[in-house]
């Protein structure tokens, strides 16, 4: 069925899972297969098979909580962060060993619910995970303010990025031959992912324009970006800031549109983090609204659908 116009102004939902005891924290869907994962507060793994709309497999991550939780190229495995549980808050010897326990990734089989691999590193929570969609290789972002990156196949990072002036949020584009990181003040910066040590390639800024106007309120300090991804085709990138999702050309950074997210009228900050999606075939993005409805948007205008 082709997604048009026509056939999102006729959707509507066709199945609810109350599942989750407590929020759910992130959600994600198989590139290939006909599966959706979520993880939640109350520290429960769903899957749900999306063609028959059934619920499929429950596991738990009760030490530690799960969160930010991706599919690995296969629909039986997933990575995700924890939720700092286990914090003890106790100073002196030992404090940091824990704390990169406690922060580390975990890859997990969801056909035997086994932990295959632990992904060490952050001292800090980690805020962002993305999954190459051509090889084993992911990437971490956190609040220690640097970003890891790893291959499943090892324990051993591959390479740290450090020092980001805030914490950074991280995405791969759909060829997985480039990856983005935004920074606290405004930046986003493209690596490539077979020359990343050479730095990075080109920097964009999402709260100035073109022409070095800034977009923002100047009388508060303008809102953390909470989420980056790219366009399926590569072409453009979408960047959440506060209540702003703004759309850029992801060969030079232009702006080619603004998108205030319903529902945040005369707000400059989001009351929580707010994330955008493309849709499968590049034509929408689609996000949640403060007003609790989800709204879609034309990728190439910005007309709300």
């Amino acid at each position: 069925v082709a997604l048009d116009i026509d056939a999102i102004s006729k959707m509507a939902p066709g199945r609810f899972f109350r599942d989750h005891t407590s929020a759910v924290n992130a959600l994600d869907f198989h590139h290939t297969e006909d599966f959706m994962v979520t993880t939640g507060d109350d520290d429960a793994i769903h899957v749900y098979n999306t063609n028959t709309g059934t619920k499929t497999k429950t596991l738990y991550s009760k030490k530690y909580g799960c969160a930010n939780v991706c599919f690995t190229h296969s629909a039986a495995a997933v990575i995700y962060s924890s939720r700092g549980k286990a914090a003890t808050g106790e100073e002196g010897a030992g404090s940091s060993a824990r704390a990169i326990d406690e922060h580390a990734v975990r890859y997990h089989s969801l056909h035997d619910n086994t932990y295959l691999r632990y992904f060490k590193g952050h001292t800090d929570a980690v805020t962002s995970l993305a999954m190459s969609a051509t090889n084993d290789n992911f990437l971490s972002a956190s609040a220690d303010r640097t970003v890891r990156l790893w291959d499943l196949r090892t324990p051993t990072c591959c390479a740290v990025i450090p020092d980001t002036p805030a914490i950074p949020t991280v995405a791969y584009d759909a060829q997985g031959e480039i990856f983005a990181i935004t920074e606290g003040d405004g930046a986003i910066k493209l690596y490539g992912t077979d020359s990343y040590a050479k730095g990075a390639f080109a920097q964009f800024n999402v709260f100035y324009n073109q022409k070095g106007e800034f977009l923002f309120n100047a009388n508060e300090l303008p809102p953390a970006v909470s989420c980056v991804k790219f366009s399926p085709d590569g072409t453009k990138m979408l960047v959440v800031s506060g209540a702003i999702i703004t759309i850029l050309d992801a060969f030079d950074g232009r702006h080619i549109y603004r998108i205030r997210v319903p529902g945040t009228e005369g707000q400059q900050h989001a009351v929580t983090p707010m994330e955008a999606s493309f849709s499968p075939d590049g034509e929408f993005v689609v996000t949640g609204g403060a007003d609790s409805c989800i709204h879609v948007f034309a990728a190439t205008s910005g007309f709300q659908v």
